[in-house]
Order: structure tokens, then sequence, then C-alpha cells
């Protein structure tokens, strides 16, 4: 049985800041390593990838470069179903759509999580090839982890339990 959160990382650790997301997740998985309500993944692509790991989950949250030009590097950005501009994984033309994939997931009658958010974090160098981001970029990343965490955290910490 999955854990009934999921976190997913978006991107391309190789191309400069989109890989933002998978840099999130990274350090999310050693942040939340003692709790068994959270699971976190790293993705290349969202599209029918994303499906198979929201499938059965309670939330969902999601994090992925923008390149929209609208904001300074390193701004976060939440978006929601109705606008995903500037997410090239979300709106990806190699796969299905985010609205697409939680439609199809809604209707076959799969579980879909009843909460997802999403955070944005606008790139300001992401058609590079580079392992690292840019410093406005990095010092984005533990704000999300904080935002993410908190997103995830019951009310009361009774629903947190350490991994065994």
């Amino acid at each position: 049985m999955p854990a009934p959160n999921i976190v997913v990382g978006l991107g391309n650790d190789i191309a400069g800041d989109d890989g933002v997301g998978i840099a999130a997740a990274r350090r999310l998985e050693t942040a939340v390593a003692e709790r068994s309500d959270i699971d976190v993944v790293a993705l290349p692509w969202a599209g029918f990838a994303l499906l198979d790991v929201v499938r059965d989950r309670r939330r969902a949250a999601i994090i992925d470069c923008l390149v929209t030009g609208s904001h300074p590097p390193g701004t976060i950005v939440h978006l929601d179903e109705t606008d995903l501009a500037g997410s090239v994984r979300l709106n990806s033309f190699h796969d299905i759509s985010y609205p697409t994939v939680m439609a199809l997931g809604r209707e076959i009658g799969w579980a879909m999580p009843d909460s997802i958010a999403i955070w944005g974090i606008e790139a300001g160098t992401a058609d590079i090839f580079s392992e690292t981001l840019s410093p406005p970029v990095a010092d984005t990343v533990e704000q999300v982890v904080s935002e993410v965490i908190e997103y995830l955290t019951p009310p009361s910490a009774e629903g947190t339990q350490p991994r065994e």
C-alpha cells in the first residue's frame, strides 16, 4: 500500500535550473525520511508516469521548473490545474498533459488525490547543460521544501509516524 502522500519532483538534473524539481525531491527525501506517510519520487516527465505515482494517494505535491520569463529567477509560483503556464513537464508535448492525467485517472475509476498542490520555480538557465542550479534558484529549494512539508503535515502531528 503506498503512503497517503506523494511528493513528485519533475525535471532534468543535467539542464541547469530545469533540475530544480529533482533537487527539491532529493532534499525532501532526506527531510521526510522518518515519515511513513510521505513518499518522494523524482521524474524526468509527467504524463503517464505521473498517473502511476499519484494513483491511490490522498494528497500530492508537485514541484517543477517554470520558463515564463514573467518572474525573476527563483520566484515560486503556485500553480493549479487551470493555469500551468511555463511548465514544460505538466504541459508536455512528449506525453499527456497534467489535466489529461487527472481526467484519465478519474474516468477509469482510479482513486486520485483529493488535494494537489503545485509549486513552479522560475528558471534563470534551463537550456544549458549543467548539473548545478543558478544561485537564485538554488536559494529557493529550502523554502519550497518547507512549504511542501507544511502542506503534507496534518494539523495534529498524530498522522505522522516514523518509518519502521
